[in-house]
């Protein structure tokens, strides 16, 4: 079989507005990546819902979602990365399988939790 080609950047999902959060879902792999503004943790992802994309909320009595992918610096991508680096078998089927509701505090942090 022929290879394909194809250009241009994956796309990365907005920020979370400071008091808001979103749901997402890992979607295959996390890594350390360079990007113009230095090191991050990169994550791909299913966006299920998120407040700079309005579209996910429209009820059509299906789910759907937006494959991006998150890069952070944040302590909680960090610490994320660093868990699934240690091979917990709940940690990884959880990473693998479950959504995860992403919060911003009003001061800008970023919090991580299984839902």
């Amino acid at each position: 079989m022929k290879d394909k080609f194809s250009f241009g950047a994956a796309s990365v999902m907005r920020e979370v507005p400071p008091g808001e959060t979103a749901v997402i879902k890992f979607n295959g792999k996390a890594e350390k990546v360079e990007t113009d503004w230095g090191d991050k943790f990169s994550f791909k992802i299913l966006i299920y819902s998120h407040p700079s994309y309005p579209q996910l909320d429209v009820d059509v009595g299906e789910e759907s979602w937006i494959e991006s992918t998150w890069q952070s610096k944040s302590q909680a991508a960090e610490n994320l990365m660093t868990a699934l680096s240690q091979g917990i078998v709940e940690l990884t089927y959880a990473f693998e399988k479950e959504k995860w509701e992403l919060i911003r505090s009003q001061e800008g942090v970023y919090f991580l939790q299984q839902l």
